[in-house]
């Protein structure tokens, strides 16, 4: 995490994606071969990849420097225009700030569109079965997205 942390700051989307993906195979290799250890740390794995990252801090960093574009936008401008390939994309591209940005947000995007199967995205289903499973307190079932407790 403290790479991926250090490679948003300097804006590596090179590395950013790199370092994410590391985060996924450990997480993948994990679920392949779990033990209590271990899945409490694709536990973290998963709230860094399926909230904290994508939802705070990946934007936080776009935020921070889109008043640095020649041309400069706010937050939902440049989500709408990468989202809905504005009619000025062609323009802002010849920014190398926005394509940074541009490429940042992809990978961001890549990350919370990864299914592996099932409903949930980023393998949460499976992940949750085998805490369950493996939990020692079998009184404390987890679901979706880290909650405890049955759905109410």
């Amino acid at each position: 995490m403290e790479k991926l942390l250090k490679y948003t700051y300097l804006l590596d989307t090179e590395r950013i994606n790199e370092e994410v993906e590391k985060l996924w195979e450990r997480y993948q290799s994990i679920l392949s071969n779990p033990n209590w250890d271990d899945l409490n740390e694709a536990r973290a794995i998963l709230y860094i990849l399926g909230y904290l990252y994508p939802e705070e801090i990946a934007p936080e960093a776009i935020e921070r420097r889109l008043h640095l574009l020649k041309q400069p936008i706010n937050i939902d401008e440049f989500l709408h225009m990468i989202d809905f390939k504005a009619h000025n994309l062609d323009e802002h591209r010849k920014d190398k700030m926005f394509v940074d940005l541009e490429k940042f947000y992809e990978i961001i995007k890549k990350i919370k569109n990864r299914y592996v199967g099932g409903v949930w995205y980023l393998d949460e289903e499976k992940f949750v079965e085998l805490y369950n499973k493996y939990n020692p307190d079998k009184e404390q079932k987890i679901r979706e997205r880290g909650k405890f407790g049955e759905k109410k």
